[in-house]
């Protein structure tokens, strides 16, 4: 690894970091629950790594470079995480998450870490097929952008128009599980973003070259 590539790597884990902490920051001051006002810190959170690492990536040559060579079972692998939503299940059946967000949110997580781990197998010999691993990363990216919308829409603030009652989706603004929509929901949009480009430039079945 030369100079550049390291400093490109150093750079992206320190803005990783920095990422983290804020969203911890805002965490424990609660910064994140904004029961009064629509979600702009929460949105903040979305977009700004996005729009940052768009950026980058547009304008970096080494950190394209970077992004690109991230091997595609670390990509999809990384995914495992997202067995969490078990977590989202039962947080429903003890009342502490609506079912309309705890159900198909916690089982689409469920869904896309189970896909992940079974994928990882096939990628590793390079014998994965390519329309398995698209129907994968499809569902995986819808599954993280429903969590948001449906989070916003339960929600205890003005654009929650389909909580009723007292169960809302403030747990999931509450540290530290406001880390999954501040820190890893658009981090982890960005991953699949990564293998939709990874995807497209792949055969029919992934050889043990592409990436891997």
């Amino acid at each position: 690894m030369d100079t550049n590539d390291r400093s490109t790597r150093n750079l992206t884990v320190v803005a990783l970091a920095a990422w983290f902490a804020a969203a911890c920051v805002a965490g424990v001051m609660g910064s994140i629950n904004e029961p009064t006002r629509p979600p702009l810190v929460l949105l903040g959170f979305l977009v700004t790594p996005i729009v940052g690492f768009v950026i980058a990536y547009a304008a970096g040559a080494s950190f394209r470079a970077f992004a690109d060579g991230l091997s595609l079972p670390l990509l999809v692998g990384s995914h495992l995480w997202r067995f969490v939503g078990l977590g989202f299940v039962i947080a429903w059946l003890y009342g502490t998450l609506p079912a309309g967000f705890g159900i198909p949110e916690g089982f689409g997580d469920i869904i896309a870490a189970a896909g992940a781990l079974a994928l990882l197998p096939a990628l590793r010999r390079g014998t994965a097929a390519r329309g398995w691993l698209l129907a994968w990363n499809v569902w995986g990216f819808v599954d993280l952008v429903s969590a948001i919308m449906m989070g916003v829409l339960y929600s205890n603030g003005p654009l929650g128009l389909l909580s009723a009652g007292t169960v809302t989706t403030r747990l999931m603004v509450t540290f530290p599980v406001s880390l999954i929509p501040t820190f890893f929901v658009p981090l982890f949009l960005l991953v699949h973003a990564l293998i939709f480009k990874r995807i497209a430039h792949l055969p029919n079945t992934v050889r043990s070259d592409d990436g891997c």
